[in-house]
Formats: structure tokens, C-alpha cells, sequence
């Protein structure tokens, strides 16, 4: 009995142990439930942390962007700086007397104008440049020198302080081209802007070439509609002190080798201002070789600048003091 006991016992142990190893379950195993739970949660504690990173790491950038969006210094073009902008005159509704002194064709007779300007530090004077003709030489057609100075010469600083306007870049009758738009915005804007790279002024102001007889109201309107220039002088002497009516087709008061230029200015120095006047006053250097007349200009320039009540300006101030109420150009003008 003892024998069968012992065998019975033997049996029992080796079921169990039989049982165990074909459950491979340990009883301090996890169970597979618990496993599925444990391998469902920790890719999504994983996916949390990479976004949160990815949300710090997108946050960075755009704050790097926006810093270096804010340090960085816009890029603009520099402002075109525009003649006669800085008379220092305010119009304050009170009449004044304004005065204008031009030059055509920059000839070399110049240095003694400048040299008489200086003297009585009068730099309210305007010369007429064509840039298309730097250094042309038309002695012949006018009987005395009649030399341009050259590009180089200009740049040396001939006219610095002074007001450089054009004279059309080839100094051309434009009412022969007055069908070709082309080439006369050409003649106008090119010499223009020419001036401007020159000087770093851009100018609105100029002389019609070749006088009166040149310019139609054709042209006017050209040069209204298509280029910067505004005021453009004529050569009819008036001998008057009024406004003028449009600025691109401004006839003078008086030329500087005219007899009654001392007469006229004295009416305009002694007449009363109960309204805006003008003496717009104009010439060529050469003139002073054909009549030997440098020391009536410089008698001239010297009454003027110690004429007291009288505005000077430049042709280029003139027009921008009365932008706003002297129009340009007027469409339905007579010729």
C-alpha cells in the first residue's frame, strides 16, 4: 500500500508539473491583456512627446523668422531730389517782387558771369544746359566764341551752387519733330535726366531751343503729357511784371542786352505791390563779347542784389513757389 502511495504521489507531482510547463504562465507573469495595454499606451505617450517637440521646435523658427524680420532694414529707393525745392521763401499770402536771372547753352563767357555773381553772392541764377552738345564749338555762327564747356569741365564744379535746368539735349527747332513724340520727349526727358545723373538734382525747368518761332502748343502738350519739365521760357520780351498764364511757354520781362533793361527794372523796383510780380530776366554769354557789355551786367546784377523789397530766385523756385496756382499747360489755350 505504502508502494502504491508513494506512486500515486509521484503521479500527481509529475500532472502538475506537466500542467505548468504547458501554461508557461509563472505566477508573477504579466498577463497578455495587461501586455496589449502596455504595448497601446506607450506609442501614444511616444507620439505626444515627438509633436509637443515638433510644436517647441515650430514655435522657435517662426520666432527666429519674425526677429529677423523685424532687424532687418526695409530696402527703398532713394527719393529723386527735385530743383528749387529749397528757396527758403514761405509764401504767406503777402505780395512780393520776384526776380529771375537765366543763361542759355553753358558757353565758356560763363566764368565771368559766375565771377560777378560771387562777387556780390548772388547764386539765384539759373543756366541752360543741352548735354548733348558738351563741348561744341559754334563760334562761326555767331561772329565770337561760342564754346560749350565740355563734360569733364561741368563736373570740375563750374556751376556748383548755381541752378542747372536743360536747354533740350541737342538744341534742336522741335517744331520740325513736333510729329515724332518719340524723339522729342527724347530731346526734353533725355537731357533731363542726363542733368540729374550729372548733379543729383532732377530738373523741372528749361529754354525752349532756337526761340520762339521753334515752339508750337503741340509741343507744349508734349511735353506736359509726357516728360517732368514744367516751366519752359520763352524769348519775346514783354517788359512787363505780371504772371504768367501757364509756365511752359513763359515769355521774359526783358534780355540782358536790351537798352531799356536798367529802365525796366527801376519800374519794377519803384512800383507798388499790391499783387505777385515778376522780372524774369534772360541772356547769353556770348552776347556780352558781341556788344562788350560785361560791365553793364555787372551793374546790373549789382542793383539788383542791393535792391531792397525783392525776392531772388531761381527759374527752378519761381516754378515750384507757384506749382499750385500757375498751371502748366492749358488745353484749350489759343496759339
Amino acid at each position: 500500500m505504502k508502494i502504491k502511495s508513494i506512486i500515486a504521489s509521484i503521479l500527481f507531482g509529475a500532472m502538475l508539473f506537466s500542467f505548468a510547463a504547458c501554461t508557461g504562465a509563472p505566477a508573477d507573469a504579466t498577463t497578455e491583456a495587461e501586455k496589449t495595454a502596455e504595448d497601446t499606451t506607450a506609442p501614444e505617450t511616444e507620439t505626444e512627446t515627438e509633436t509637443e517637440t515638433e510644436k517647441v521646435t515650430e514655435t522657435e523658427t517662426e520666432t527666429e523668422t519674425e526677429t529677423e524680420t523685424e532687424t532687418e532694414a526695409p530696402v527703398t529707393e532713394p527719393a529723386i531730389k527735385y530743383a528749387g525745392l529749397d528757396s527758403g521763401i514761405v509764401r504767406d499770402g503777402t505780395p512780393k517782387k520776384y526776380f529771375c536771372l537765366c543763361f542759355d547753352d553753358t558757353t565758356r563767357q560763363d566764368l565771368k558771369i559766375i565771377e560777378m555773381c560771387k562777387k556780390y553772392n548772388y547764386y539765384k541764377v539759373t543756366f541752360f544746359l543741352s548735354t548733348g552738345l558738351y563741348g561744341a564749338d559754334w563760334s562761326s555762327g555767331v561772329g565770337v566764341e561760342h564754346k560749350r564747356f565740355t563734360k569733364k569741365e561741368i563736373q570740375s564744379g563750374i556751376y556748383d551752387g548755381f541752378d542747372l535746368a536743360s536747354h533740350t539735349k541737342n538744341h534742336l527747332p522741335l517744331d520740325q519733330y513736333q510729329n515724332n513724340v518719340k524723339k522729342v520727349v527724347d530731346e526734353l526727358e533725355g537731357d533731363a535726366k542726363n542733368i540729374y545723373k550729372l548733379t543729383g538734382v532732377y530738373p523741372v525747368v528749361m529754354a525752349w531751343p532756337g526761340g520762339d518761332p521753334n515752339v508750337t502748343r503741340k509741343l507744349m502738350k508734349i511735353a506736359y503729357e509726357n516728360t517732368s519739365i514744367r516751366l519752359a521760357r520763352g524769348t519775346t520780351s514783354t517788359h512787363k511784371f505780371e504772371l504768367p498764364k501757364e509756365t511752359l511757354w513763359l515769355q521774359p520781362t526783358a534780355e540782358i542786352s536790351e537798352a531799356t533793361l536798367m529802365s525796366d527794372f527801376k519800374r519794377f523796383a519803384e512800383a507798388e505791390c499790391t499783387e505777385d510780380m515778376l522780372f524774369f530776366c534772360w541772356g547769353h554769354g556770348y552776347e556780352l563779347d558781341i556788344y562788350n557789355s560785361y560791365n553793364k551786367l555787372e551793374n546790373f546784377i549789382k542793383t539788383v542784389t542791393e535792391t531792397e523789397g525783392i525776392e531772388l530766385v531761381t527759374v527752378s523756385e519761381f516754378y515750384q513757389l507757384f506749382k499750385d496756382e500757375i498751371p502748366a499747360y492749358i488745353e484749350d489755350a489759343a496759339e
